[in-house]
């Protein structure tokens, strides 16, 4: 029985690099929509707006976008 080589086993097709760029800034975009959402929600239901999560909201997309790109990488 022959072992598969390392070039072998990783046969995963790579998106190109367009369809990356694009899927990255929808990945971002999403985050930092729902992140944008919740400060709005949470203001909304608790009348006041927590601004400690203002900064983590504008950094999760970056960190997520990142994490979602390293996948391919």
């Amino acid at each position: 029985m022959k072992t598969p080589s390392t070039k072998e086993q990783r046969t995963r097709k790579r998106p190109s690099n367009r369809l990356l760029n694009i899927l990255t800034w929808l990945v971002a975009l999403l985050t930092l929509g729902a992140g944008v959402g919740w400060l709005v929600y949470s203001y909304y239901v608790d009348l006041e707006v927590p601004y400690f999560a203002i900064p983590l909201v504008m950094c999760v997309p970056v960190i997520v976008a990142v994490a979602f790109r390293n996948m391919w990488d």
